[in-house]
Formats: structure tokens, sequence, C-alpha cells
């Protein structure tokens, strides 16, 4: 395996390339080793699971903590579930459970947005201001036969909200009730579906097996990666800070393994 060989390097956000969305403080190495691949001509993207914001959002936190990127090469969950949607129904009537980030992601997609029936489709996301009243709408529209999907896959998350530090419970912990109440099983649109990353890689016009994929979190990042045919690098970051994803039967196992990211620079 020559990283010197690979063309496309994705990244993951979270933990990764900085603490977290809600606390966009970059580390040191990976701001080290994306310089590095810029200078040296390798194209770099971002595929995050997190969906409670757009990638819009996601792009400008990035450019805030240094990380220069252009819009178009920041893939969000909630841009993969648009997709997702876009591409079974072209603009569906969506009902979207989210901070702001999916519904702007479903309606740069053409899809419509709205809190009235007939619904299409039920979307998920992480959302610390839902009130009983959209939960028990959606679980409606899912017992009137609207599929249901879950914006990414966290159970609860690290993050700060209206000027609280706190672990909140995520976007698969608030489907989990809709499932109970209608006994239908959402479909997870996230890492570590593989689907996600290889659509990712081919819209970006690469191979999957010229793609390399760095992140935290064996059970997102690498079993995502594993499975979708690319190389994969895990960076072992604070083991506190890693969200809990189910991988099911998938390898969870990197290609690589550092401690900090700018050992790579000198294999690239």
């Amino acid at each position: 395996m020559n990283l010197r060989e690979k063309k496309l390097w994705v990244f993951d956000v979270d933990n990764c390339l900085i603490r977290d969305v809600d606390h966009p403080t970059p580390f040191d190495d990976a701001l080290k080793l994306w310089n590095a691949l810029i200078e040296k001509g390798y194209e770099l993207a971002i595929l995050t699971n997190v969906g409670r914001l757009s990638a819009r959002q996601v792009n400008q936190a990035l450019s805030d903590a240094g990380f220069e990127i252009p819009l178009e090469r920041v893939f969000t969950a909630g841009a993969a579930a648009a997709a997702y949607v876009h591409n079974r129904v072209p603009g569906a009537r969506c009902f979207v459970i989210g901070e702001g980030g999916a519904q702007e992601d479903f309606i740069a997609r053409g899809l419509d947005v709205t809190n009235n029936p007939p619904i299409d489709f039920v979307a998920v996301g992480a959302d610390r201001g839902m009130t009983f009243q959209e939960l028990n709408f959606a679980t409606k529209m899912v017992t009137e036969g609207a599929p249901l999907i879950c914006i990414s896959g966290s159970r609860d998350y690290p993050g700060i909200y209206l000027g609280s530090e706190d672990t909140f419970i995520g976007e698969r912990s608030i489907v989990a009730a809709i499932e109970h109440a209608t006994g239908v099983e959402t479909v997870v649109v996230g890492k570590p579906l593989p689907e996600i990353l290889v659509e990712t890689v081919k819209v970006l016009g690469h191979n999957v097996s010229d793609a390399v994929i760095v992140g935290d979190n064996p059970k997102s990042d690498i079993a995502g990666g594993n499975a979708a045919g690319m190389t994969t690098i895990l960076v072992r970051r604070n083991p506190d800070n890693i969200i809990d994803f189910e991988s099911g039967d998938l390898d969870t196992t990197p290609t690589v393994t550092v401690g900090s990211l700018d050992e790579l620079i000198s294999e690239i």
C-alpha cells in the first residue's frame, strides 16, 4: 500500500480535524497534514455523519478552524439522506426533524420540506429543540405509510446548545421511539453505509481504489471505508469523544493506524 499513489483524501470532521462542530478547535496534527496534502496537489473532501448542520454550515466551521475547502467537496449525512430520497422520488414531500441543517440540504436537493400531509418521507436528524408535537406527527406519518429515514446513526453525542455543555440524545435514539410506536424499521443513511462513501468518491470523479478515508471511529469511518474498498486510516484520539455507531459484521480494522496525523506527511 503506497499512499503516494492515492489521489483523493476524504476526512471525517468531529474528533478528527476539529474537536467537534460545536467546538471547532483544530487539531494541530490535522492542520499540518491538511496543508501538506494541498501543497503536494492531492484532492481533499469531507464526509461527516453530522446531520444537524448543513454542508454549508460544516464548511464554515472548518474554514473558521483553518481548513479551507470548496463547499462542493463537503458532504454531510443530511446531504446523503437528501440524495437517497431524491434518487427514489424526485421532489418528494418530506417531514424533516432536525436543527435546520438537514432541512437546508433537503431543500438544496430540490425536495419539498413541509409540515403538512401528504408526506412521502419522514427523515430524522439530531434535534435538541424537538417538540412532542413534531415527534407525534412524524409517528403518525410513518404509521400512514411514509418511509422512515435516520440521518446518521448516533445514539448520543457531546456538544453545546443554548450555552449548555452536555451529552445529548442523538437521532438514533429519537428514531427508536418512532420505530417502537409504529413497528416500522428505519433506514439509516450515513457512515458506515458503504454506498455513501462510494457515491462521494464517484461524484468527485475518482475510483474507490484511488481514495483514502481518514477518521477516528472504527465503527463508522473505518467500517464504511473498508466495505467501500477504500484505504482506511485511523487516528487515535480521545476515546471518550468517539461516538458509538452500529457497524454490524463490517470489518473495523484500519489499513493504517497513527497516533498523530502528521506521522503521515513522510508517506505522501
